[in-house]
């Protein structure tokens, strides 16, 4: 590959991605991977944008997604939403590409654009034939600078962002309840704060605050864009570099502490509302990859995730489900790749006439089984293998694969840890399930919501 003669300093490296079909659980892990290589470029602009191109030659398409490092955990005071708002009003048009034309173009030349917002980051993508990735990146580009934030296409989009608050959350009790549970779940992070935002914040969100957010966090150096396809990597960058490689930077504002306090002691809640029947939510405040002293744990936890519900066969859904019939649905979950701490999650409906605290008496005694036996090797060799297998399909094409990418690194992980996930989670022994099982599931770290039907009252 010949050398670009660019002003800013770069690297290479190839990295390996293996591939997957989804095959039998006795299926070893040396099975599941093909030999199939794939280019990988990573370099930073003048300007501070950080830039991930990926070649996957299969098909002639290119994802282009750009991710700002700014989501509901940067909001403070009465501006709760507002990354959210933002996100609507990205696609309401520049003087160069104005309205709704963003979206006629990806329906005329056989794309698909969107969007969404997080705790951590607000991302976009394009996803189009290789033919019009330039256009791609013009449009994106041009949007980063040139937003048109007009009161005639704020004052609308403004509602009907209420509006998705009142159906997904107001109108929701369990979304609701959920919503207030994060605050004694998260008592110190900003985690705590609804994506959404609280309906008084968007009731006095102004146009102006929109701009002002705007100014502030939509800069080359707090983003990072991300290309995966059938792109060469030399000429691509030559590409981002045309369209973005003029855009200033400026400095932008220091991030809020997305850590919890540790030990914080156990914490519970109960809330009577308009539900059909009970709602147990139990969360652990744990770490991350981002925050962990010890990365093993982490991969440890993830498969512990698995052990408890991964299919009929996994721990909670057969002893607790289909054994005792305590409960009628679990749901267990746990994000890895966080900026901050995370939760360990379980949510679970009780079987009628099961009440709430047997129910999380039981779960807690599975739990505390993972702290005083070892898992056996066989259990572990199945369930590793099976998420192993997992991971790397859900990687197979090239929208898994740049949504992996830039969720590490909006993160602060390094994107190139997507292809040693499968290492790492194959090295996780018995001992360490066991191990993290005795640090991070304490009741110190614990949360707990009853979620009750309202009583009825009496004639």
């Amino acid at each position: 590959m010949h050398h670009l003669l660019v002003t800013h300093s770069y690297k290479k490296s190839l990295v390996a991605l293996g591939l997957t079909l989804v095959c039998l659980p006795i299926t070893t892990h040396a099975q599941i991977r093909s030999e199939l290589t794939r280019s990988s470029f990573e370099t930073t602009l003048s300007n501070g944008l950080q830039v991930i191109i990926r070649e996957d030659h299969r098909s002639p398409m290119v994802m282009t997604q750009i991710w700002y490092k700014v989501g509901s955990t940067d909001e403070s005071g009465n501006i709760t939403g507002i990354s959210h708002v933002l996100e609507h009003m990205m696609f309401k048009g520049t003087s160069k590409v104005p309205n709704d034309e963003f979206s006629r173009l990806s329906r005329i030349y056989g794309g698909t654009v969107n969007a969404a917002t997080f705790t951590n980051y607000t991302n976009y993508y394009q996803l189009y034939p290789k033919t019009y990735f330039p256009m791609a990146l013009e449009l994106e580009a041009d949007r980063m600078r040139n937003l048109l934030l007009r009161k005639q296409d704020f004052d609308p989009e403004i509602k009907v962002v209420m509006e998705e608050r009142r159906l997904r959350t107001d109108d929701n009790p369990r979304s609701l309840a959920f919503e207030r549970f994060k605050w004694i779940s998260y008592p110190t992070s900003h985690y705590r704060q609804p994506v959404i935002g609280h309906m008084k914040h968007l009731q006095n969100i102004s146009l102006d605050d929109v701009k002002q957010w705007y100014q502030k966090w939509y800069s080359p150096n707090n983003a990072i864009l991300v290309i995966v396809g059938d792109v060469n990597a030399e000429s691509a960058l030559r590409q981002v570099q045309k369209y973005f490689g003029d855009i200033k930077s400026h400095p932008t504002p220091v991030r809020n502490d997305v850590t919890e306090f540790e030990n914080i002691g156990y914490r519970h809640m109960e809330q009577n509302t308009n539900v059909e029947v009970p709602n147990l939510y139990m969360a652990w405040n744990v770490k991350s990859l981002a925050t962990a002293s010890n990365p093993e744990d982490v991969y440890a936890l993830t498969l512990i995730r698995s052990l408890l519900d991964s299919g009929i066969s996994s721990r909670l859904q057969q002893r607790l489900v289909r054994d005792k019939k305590l409960a009628t649905a679990l749901s267990v979950s746990y994000d890895p790749y966080n900026r901050g701490d995370s939760l360990f999650s379980i949510s679970a409906l009780p079987v009628t006439g099961v009440e709430l605290p047997e129910l999380q008496k039981a779960i807690e005694h599975e739990v505390e089984r993972l702290k005083t036996e070892l898992v056996q090797p066989q259990e572990l060799e199945r369930i590793s293998t099976r998420f192993v297998a997992n991971l790397i399909y859900g990687q197979d094409d090239i929208i898994g694969q740049a949504k992996m990418i830039g969720n590490l690194a909006v993160n602060g992980l390094n994107y190139r840890l997507m292809d040693q996930l499968p290492q790492h989670f194959e090295a996780v022994t018995p001992e360490d399930i066991q191990h993290v099982a005795q640090t991070a599931f304490v009741r110190n770290n614990l949360s707990t919501l009853y979620l009750q039907p309202e009583k009825k009252a009496t004639k």
